[in-house]
């Protein structure tokens, strides 16, 4: 041991660890100096910026956190809805329990908390202004049914959309094995809706978030 053996190697399982430090002084620098961003990159980023001003048009001047939340809701949709249209790649959004397990618990902690933070503006809600008086506990039984089916509206939705074309591209490829001409037809008709199907992942996504926004609104 002497003063400079602090500068010799030192191993561990095989592994020259010294060394890693060159990798740590790439790492703290900002990624912006040495990164490329891609043009997917780009294209999520402009949408996400894109949603983003209509979240916050809607919700403005308030909520910028809930804003957050739906926007960031409205990414992992799409996402997933993107995903499930590639071969072989299990949709999650098709499943209920899923959309469901999303849907009724982001709803229900908006409605608790409209009810507790709120209680006599969320009790209004049940009565629309300018029922009649005789009418007003029917109106509380509508408007609280109407208020409860909510989430099972909202997460069956994007799971029958999902799950629909899928289903419908799964019977036109069974005809593909019967002849070419049926092989080529099936391919068209496949292909037609494997873009529509594009449109239907993205637009479900939003439609998703964006009333999942409106009820938070709602209630807050």
């Amino acid at each position: 041991m002497n003063l400079f053996s602090v500068f010799d190697p030192t191993s561990y399982f095989g592994l020259s660890l010294n060394w890693l430090i060159m990798i740590l002084v790439i790492v703290s620098i900002p990624s912006k100096y040495y990164m490329i961003e891609s043009g997917v990159f780009l294209m999520f980023k402009s949408m996400f910026l894109g949603v983003s001003k209509v979240f916050k048009e809607i919700s403005f001047p308030n909520y910028v956190g809930l804003n957050f939340l739906c926007v960031m809701t409205f990414m992992y949709l799409i996402l997933s809805n993107l995903m499930g249209l590639f071969p072989f790649i299990f949709t999650s959004t098709a499943h209920p329990y899923i959309t469901l397990g999303m849907g009724l618990v982001m709803w229900m902690s908006f409605f608790l908390m409209g009810w507790i933070k709120g209680f006599k503006y969320s009790a209004a809600h049940l009565v629309p202004t300018g029922s009649p008086l005789m009418l007003a506990p029917l109106m509380v039984l509508i408007e609280s049914v109407s208020h409860l089916i909510r989430p099972f509206t909202l997460s069956v939705r994007l799971a029958a959309n999902m799950m629909a074309g899928h289903l419908i591209i799964g019977l036109l490829s069974s005809i593909s094995t019967i002849s070419i001409l049926g092989f080529t037809i099936s391919l068209l008709l496949q292909s037609m809706l494997l873009i529509l199907e594009f449109g239907v992942a993205i637009i479900q996504g939003f439609v998703f978030s964006i009333l999942l926004l409106l009820y938070a609104l709602e209630y807050y």
